[in-house]
């Protein structure tokens, strides 16, 4: 045995293998492969590093137990403790009141113990954790307290007899608690959302997420409503080389309406053979589906139906569409086989006829200066006590450009329509309709550019003229064009100098056809933007020049000081009665001129302002006004709180409804906690 003694300043280093050990006081028992130090103890390794008062390293076993002030870094994990021992060979141990931070995860777990299983895997008893570092004398802004907690990195977190505080005080208890503890996908509970709604009474709702295979996975939602009932929904996911999708349901029967709820989405994509299948569903037994429940799902994350346009919190329009389809290449273009069916949500009833259409579809192909594009299609059409029948449509189209410095482009098409359809009332000419439509346009670019300078100038002329023959029933697009006569011609400019821009456009259109209290000169669309430093404004409107007065105007001015700043201010305005056309890029309707189709007066006001007021706070408003009676619309207010570890965004917004065939107000407080590394927490 050798024994000698190293003093502060002298530290006598012992190398084994790559371990270095530093210490006042060094013993070495060599027959044993161990060494014992004391006082301001530094072991150095390749991968990791120890300090402690004192220390035993066992060679043999790569084994180091540890008292005092002990502080151990590897590539892994920091850890703070009193007492202890690590195998620096297995990446295994066991610490005494100590703390560790998993780096991967940022993941902080204080304990009277905490062992280390494996390189990934951690038991502690008596353990605190959470994402924010502890700092002394200082309670952590949030973290979870449990008897058992166990870790798997990258996969999982679990503990027994848990509590979440917030600033050490207790909020919530659970026997259990799942949390994610990486980025791989993992079952388990989601949070629950509580909250309380003057319609809907107080809600608690909780969702179970379940991985099927690692391209498969489903989510179980349950909703409890103290006032309307309880709400079951499933949403399923699934991806394959030739097989993608994705399928959501809910129901309620809700006690305050009387209604059974129901909505089924989907979709699902998959390649045969020479095949591509298309399923499209959206589906609500009840049209006012959407409105009594449309934010049931709105704060849970739904990436595949984002990834096909399916936001789980998308607006509807008023017909919600569900599609089958089967299509397959052909020489020069495609067969498909279609189905569709729509669901009316303004009037029950009112909803077009199922369709099922064969068609097919050449692809454009250039024939000389031409191109050409065909479509052949044949439909069946049915609704219960409605239209029924079949509908063959031939639409052939040819297009031709030439022109250089003045560039023009025409088209022209032809549908030819035949019809073998029954209960058609009130329509009588329903055997056959042919369209024949030519639209030609003729513009051009003067372009000037200077040293910080440009000006783009592009007037244009455009005609549209369409003959029509017969008046059926409404089927598809076609059978709403009735015949036109249109020419427009216009100004488009845009001038760029060094910190601003100006951009305009100036269109006048001729109705040929217009009657009755219809003008034939349409009124002047006239649209302008500009940005001036800070600034960013714009407007439309159309002034009829004729009468001599403005039948709309819309305009919005934006406010940027800096990145951290926005005021935003628009304002909507439409004359009472006016009668410019809805579509005013589109062929004339059917019965547009005789129904005379005239807009109810609009009026309307509306603010955003957002500001950040530091690294941690941040507020945005918005405000809509209804100035013809109406009164205040849609608002909102948020004010947002940010640390290093979580953040807070307190939500308070009021929107219209309508209970017991009049219009109230609603308001709704959301108070969300987000927490580094488990997502967030909500509270309405």
């Amino acid at each position: 045995m050798i024994f000698f003694i190293a003093f502060l300043i002298l530290c006598v280093p012992v190398l084994s293998e790559a371990v270095q050990i530093n210490a006042d006081t060094l013993e070495s028992l060599e027959r044993e492969k161990t060494y014992i130090a004391y006082g301001n103890v530094i072991i150095i390794g390749e991968t990791f590093k120890l300090s402690a008062l004192t220390a035993t390293y066992y060679e043999d076993k790569g084994e180091i137990y540890a008292k005092g002030k002990i502080h151990f870094e590897d590539e892994e994990i920091e850890a703070w403790a009193e007492e202890g021992k690590v195998n620096v060979e297995k990446k295994t141990g066991f610490l005494k009141k100590a703390t560790i931070h998993i780096k991967k995860q940022d993941i902080w777990i204080t304990a009277e113990e905490i062992e280390r299983l494996s390189e990934i895997k951690y038991k502690a008893k008596e353990a605190t954790f959470s994402t924010c570092e502890p700092e002394k004398d200082t309670s952590q802004p949030w973290c979870f307290t449990g008897q058992v907690v166990d870790l798997v990195v990258d996969d999982t977190l679990t503990s027994k007899m848990t509590t979440f505080r917030v600033k050490n005080i207790p909020i919530a208890f659970s026997p259990i608690f799942w949390g994610p503890a990486g980025n791989t996908k993992k079952s388990g509970f989601l949070p629950l959302k509580i909250g309380n709604s003057n319609t809907k009474g107080f809600q608690l709702s909780s969702a179970y997420y379940l991985v099927i295979d690692s391209n498969k996975d489903t989510t179980f939602f349950l909703d409890y409503f103290s006032k309307t009932g309880i709400g079951k929904g499933i949403e399923y996911r699934y991806l394959d080389f030739d097989t993608k999708g994705m399928w959501y349901g809910y129901q309620i029967n809700d006690r305050v309406t009387n209604k059974n709820y129901q909505e089924l989405r989907g979709i699902h994509l998959q390649k045969f053979k020479g095949l591509d299948l298309l399923i499209d569903v959206n589906y609500v037994n009840k049209k006012d589906f959407y409105r009594e429940y449309a934010d049931i799902r709105s704060y849970n994350s739904t990436y595949l139906f984002k990834d096909f346009s399916k936001d789980l919190q998308a607006k509807y329009d008023r017909f919600i569409q569900s599609s089958v389809e089967i299509s397959t290449l052909a020489v020069g273009g495609r067969f498909y086989l279609l189905s569709q069916g729509w669901k009316d949500l303004k009037y029950d009833g009112m909803s077009p006829p199922v369709k099922v259409e064969l068609g097919y579809t050449v692809y454009p192909y250039r024939l000389g200066p031409f191109n050409i594009n065909i479509n052949a299609n044949m439909a069946e059409y049915y609704k219960e006590e409605g239209l029924k029948g079949q509908r063959f449509e031939f639409y052939p189209q040819l297009t031709h450009s030439m022109g250089d410095a003045i560039k023009f482009k025409q088209t022209l098409s032809g549908n030819i329509i035949f019809y073998n359809i029954e209960n058609t009332e009130p329509y009588h000419d329903v055997s056959h309709r042919e369209m024949l439509r030519y639209n030609a346009k003729a513009f051009m670019r003067l372009f000037k550019k200077a040293d910080n300078f440009y000006q783009i100038i592009e007037p244009f002329v455009e005609t549209l003229f369409i003959a029509v023959n017969g008046k059926p029933p409404f089927f598809k697009e076609s059978e709403l064009i009735d015949d036109t006569a249109l020419i427009k011609t216009g100004l488009y400019s845009k001038i760029k100098l060094r910190d601003m821009y100006f951009e305009g456009r100036l269109v006048q259109i001729y109705d040929f056809r217009a009657k009755n209290e219809w003008n034939k000169l349409y009124p002047i669309l006239i649209e302008a933007k500009a940005n001036i430093w800070k600034f960013s404004f714009g407007f439309d409107t159309y002034p009829n020049t004729k009468e001599k007065r403005l039948e709309k105007l819309n305009s919005w001015l934006i406010f940027s000081p800096d990145e951290n700043t926005s005021l935003s201010i628009s304002q909507r305005y439409t004359r009472q009665d006016t009668i410019t056309p809805s579509y005013l890029w589109s062929p004339t309707l059917r019965g547009q001129y005789d129904s005379q189709d005239k807009e109810s007066s609009v009026k309307t006001y509306s603010m955003s302002v957002f500001k950040k007021l530091s690294e941690k706070w941040s507020f945005n408003f918005n405000i809509n006004y209804n100035g013809k009676g109406a009164g205040l619309r849609d608002s909102s207010f948020n004010i947002r709180y940010a640390e290093k570890c979580w953040a807070t965004n307190i939500n308070i917004s009021r929107k219209p409804i309508f209970r017991e065939g009049r219009e109230t107000s609603e308001f709704n407080m959301l108070v969300i906690f987000e927490l580094k590394g488990l997502g967030a927490f909500k509270i309405f």
